[in-house]
């Protein structure tokens, strides 16, 4: 009993310390992304990679999360034994469903200085906590506020255990500086480009890589790797026969400004005005549940939110045209998907981008405004009306798409970059 005692009291001491310090704080220029996260020595000496991410949860596993996981374990693997893993999740605590993924692994807390193999830390609410380090912790970062923790954390190492700065490998999805106005957090994402912590960068897509060497950024070790089509989706490639509807499935993502669904809906309402034919056709949106979204007195756009792998292909093999944004350096999967499937597709150049290179689906529109994707649906669609099968004879022209081997031919040599030391 007096122990129990005593364990409320000191609960309500620390308590009232945390208030002390946080009524002190003006909450209205707090920036929550580089909420600082502190290193405290552990009593191991365990060699270990870390991967940085904001999320494992199913409602936050799009395609550069999973992208970045895939990674991960495959360089876990490369490590060879005797290496371990550790998922440190900054946004979100993993969920039920999201452990069950993950079953290998041991949920550690914060004040659990643990040896376990594979654990995940999740450190949303990391006031006045610390995280357990090693001297041979090596880290991977999956999003620029990952990275500007994974980089903390580094010259942390450096302080606890008087060691040169090991290398931090990043997965680079996107310039997300673009994320952003001209503002804090737009400085904040570049400065992780330029870290004095010796950073390798890994960069989904050699467009996106050749995009980063125009700005002059500069790594002490660059890898990229180019898009392959999802496993999961390839076995349903040999139907791409089938009869398809009369359906548009958009790409919808209304939370997300680089997808442009503002200006998609706006297309959509000028080109049920402009074609008679567009009383025939369907319009599903896919990949975020939203709202329906009316386009006329007649039609409505309905939101399908984020489908399965099988759901997702069986709309795909249904489906005649596409459109999928992305007002950014990134191509984004569901063009390529889309046309691979046999969707004639619309999406648009950005910079160096221009995906109707890689498949005769893709339509790539240089000058992106509601009129332009207006007419280049119609004309989509007036080829789709003398010809219904015109999207099926679609080529590819990115040989190893749906190859499933070697999808990180680099990986070896990032590994021996990261774990070697």
């Amino acid at each position: 009993m007096k122990e129990k005692i005593a364990s409320i009291l000191r609960r309500y001491a620390l308590a009232r310390r945390i208030y002390q310090v946080v009524k002190r704080l003006d909450l209205r220029f707090m920036i929550p992304q580089i909420t600082p996260i502190s290193g405290k020595a552990s009593r191991f000496e365990t060699s270990r990679l870390n991967l940085i991410l904001p999320s494992i949860n199913e409602e936050h596993f799009f395609g550069g999360t999973a992208t970045a996981l895939a990674l991960f374990e495959a360089l876990v693997s490369a490590c060879g034994e005797g290496i371990g893993s550790r998922l440190i999740v900054t946004d979100a605590a993993p969920d039920k469903n999201a452990l069950k993924r993950f079953s290998r692994y041991l949920v550690v807390s914060f004040d659990a200085d643990s040896d376990a193999m594979h654990q995940i830390l999740a450190i949303p609410q990391r006031f006045q906590r610390s995280v357990y380090l090693t001297p041979k912790d090596r880290f991977v970062a999956s999003a620029w506020w990952t990275a500007y923790a994974g980089q903390e954390l580094i010259a942390q190492q450096k302080a606890l255990f008087g060691i040169p700065m090991p290398a931090m490998g990043y997965v680079i999805q996107d310039f997300e500086p673009g994320f952003y106005n001209w503002s804090t957090l737009y400085m904040l994402a570049e400065s992780t480009y330029r870290s004095e912590v010796p950073t390798v960068a890994i960069f989904n897509t050699s467009l996106l890589k050749d995009f980063f060497a125009d700005k002059g950024y500069l790594f002490e070790k660059t890898f990229f790797f180019e898009p392959r089509l999802n496993p999961a989706l390839i076995p349903h490639l040999d139907r791409r026969e089938h009869t398809r509807k009369k359906q548009i499935l958009i790409y919808g993502r209304p939370s997300v400004e680089r997808n442009g669904f503002p200006l998609i809906v706006e297309a959509l309402k000028r080109w049920s005005r402009r074609d008679p034919r567009s009383d025939q056709w369907k319009i599903l949106s896919i990949g975020e549940g939203h709202p329906p979204v009316r386009i006329n007195d007649k039609k409505v756009l309905k939101s399908l939110g984020k489908l399965s792998l099988d759901a997702y292909a069986a709309l795909l093999l249904e489906s005649a045209a596409g459109i999928s944004l992305m007002i950014s350096p990134h191509p984004s999967y569901p063009p390529l998907e889309m046309a691979h499937f046999g969707l004639i597709t619309i999406t648009n150049r950005f910079a160096n981008k221009d995906l109707s290179r890689f498949h005769d689906n893709i339509v790539s529109l240089e000058k992106l405004t509601p009129e332009s994707l207006c007419s280049a649906l119609m004309d989509i669609l007036q080829r789709l009306e003398a010809d219904p099968s015109a999207g099926t004879k679609g080529i590819g022209h990115m040989p190893d798409y749906c190859r499933q081997d070697d999808p990180f031919p680099f990986l070896y040599e990032l590994a021996d970059t990261l774990c070697a030391s």
